[in-house]
């Protein structure tokens, strides 16, 4: 209705009292027309959504979303344009329109689905489901930088999560890692979460499915988990383990970490697992710990017998007897000339098995970490004026623990002199670990005796100097005097008699 009969609907209602009936009899329209305006309290201006009606393409919109849907599974080059969807409309579905109209809601839609991908959602996961994935960081191992991967698993639910460190990304490692999370955790999680992993998936086929490895596959049956492989490059589907990665990398590595063995460093993670659990939950405001307890009963039982991760391979000797893997040669020293063996591969070592499946030898596994020397002089030439703060800073750690106890004097100028004294020494080309063993051979007592040192050090880097000198035999020293044994009562009596 025009504005003007709206005014006057209400002044009949409002001043003469019109009931809704007898306003519709007076201006002849519908009675629920005179109810709306009559009864009508909000006359703020409101704005109109323009509805675009296409009465010939509508029949059609179904099927044409369904196209587009389909294509977003697609590579990109094989997905409709806008104008093979009009061309299959008018081919296919006898669509009888025109071609812009067609385009011109395509282009539309495809904007929308892409808003509509982008626009991710927050998984909600019921207790008792995690998420898997490996990060890489760097710690200190014997005296230089290693790059190391750690496999996380974290519970959504309550925000729980376990870290284990291992060299490598491969098979093993995976299942191995997985083991120990489940036993740190106390269950097995009944639904895991995955990136399509090699070492778990061996082929990404079409409609979500996907060809398992053979040992990924016995593990899975072994534990009776149910996995769940994200959609490739969609982060997004185990997004709390991804936060988790960082977060951990952050906080689990900082300070940087002194490795000894892979079991220390499992252990200290397995601490810090155990003190992340008392932080407040980023959203329930409670313990993580008072919801992992909650959560921790709806994990599967570990079965009675772990998983024994191992990879089983055949391989021959050469006509030494060495075998040859991951471009190493191992010495195998019962083994034969060309024979035939078995190998046992775990994560970190070989066992090697004669044709009989009896043992010969177990020998470590490749050696080839990813090692990168670090920059002792460039790291103590940084505190080497602030002997106050050496106690706490990265090089202390990373130091041996005989040097850690060289420096660890309570006079500030004494500790400032004795870290000099170690950059000189490096500047003159002694190993760190030789530095450590050298005074680690003297008495604490004789630490400040430079000479002392530096003759300690050229000792252990010149052995054969110091065997010579030990066989040097000379003929200008008389006989009695040489085997001369004094008796040291006779000092002792002088000095009695204060001839000292």
């Amino acid at each position: 209705l025009a504005m003007a009969q709206v005014d006057y609907i209400s002044f009949l209602r409002d001043e003469e009292g019109l009931s809704v009936n007898s306003l519709a009899k007076r201006l002849g329209i519908n009675w629920r027309t005179a109810k709306k305006y009559a009864d009508r309290e909000d006359w703020s201006p409101e704005i109109k959504r323009r509805s675009k009606r296409s009465p010939i393409l509508e029949p059609y919109m179904d099927v044409i979303d369904a196209w587009l849907t389909e294509d977003l599974s697609r590579k990109r080059k094989m997905r409709h344009t806008n104008i093979r969807i009009f061309q299959r409309l008018r081919d296919e579905c006898a669509y009888t329109g025109g071609a812009r109209t067609v385009t011109s809601y395509v282009s539309r839609r495809k904007k929308e689905l892409a808003q509509a991908q982008q626009a991710y959602t927050e998984l909600v996961h019921p207790g008792g489901e995690a998420q898997i994935d490996f990060g890489t960081t760097d710690i200190i191992y014997e005296g230089a930088w290693l790059q190391i991967k750690y496999l996380v698993m974290s519970f959504p639910y309550s925000n729980a999560a376990y870290l284990v460190v291992f060299p490598r990304e491969d098979l093993t490692c995976f299942l191995e890692g997985l083991k120990q999370l489940f036993a740190q955790a106390g269950g097995v999680p009944r639904k895991l979460w995955f990136d399509n992993l090699s070492a778990a998936v061996a082929t990404i086929k079409g409609h979500g499915e996907r060809d398992l490895t053979d040992m990924f596959r016995r593990f899975k049956l072994h534990y009776r988990f149910e996995a769940v492989f994200c959609n490739p490059g969609a982060g997004h589907e185990k997004g709390n383990v991804e936060n988790k990665v960082g977060t951990s990398r952050r906080n689990w590595f900082v300070p940087v970490p002194v490795m000894t063995s892979w079991e220390q460093m499992n252990q200290l993670m397995k601490q810090k697992a155990e003190k992340a659990m008392e932080y407040e939950h980023y959203k329930h405001k409670q313990s993580v710990r008072s919801l992992w307890e909650e959560e921790q009963p709806k994990l599967l039982q570990l079965p009675r017998d772990p998983f024994e991760v191992v990879h089983l391979e055949t391989a021959r000797l050469d006509k030494y007897g060495n075998l040859h893997r991951d471009k190493e040669r191992l010495s195998v020293p019962e083994g034969g000339a060309g024979q035939l063996v078995s190998l046992k591969v775990y994560w970190d070592q070989m066992e090697v098995l004669d044709e009989a499946n009896e043992h010969l030898v177990t020998l470590p596994r490749s050696s080839s970490l990813n090692l990168q020397e670090f920059d002792w002089i460039q790291e103590l030439r940084q505190v080497k004026h602030k002997p106050r703060a050496i106690p706490y800073t990265l090089a202390y750690t990373a130091l041996p623990e005989t040097l850690r106890e060289y420096l660890d004097v309570a006079d500030l100028p004494h500790r400032k002199q004795r870290i000099g004294s170690l950059l000189q020494w490096l500047h003159d080309g002694y190993p760190i670990d030789q530095i450590s063993g050298a005074v680690a051979h003297i008495s604490s007592d004789h630490w400040d005796e430079a000479g002392v040192i530096y003759q300690e050090l050229y000792r252990t880097m010149h052995p054969e100097i110091a065997t010579q000198l030990e066989s040097l035999e000379e003929s200008y020293t008389p006989s009695s005097v040489r085997d001369y044994e004094p008796e040291l009562e006779v000092y002792d009596n002088l000095i009695g008699k204060g001839w000292a």
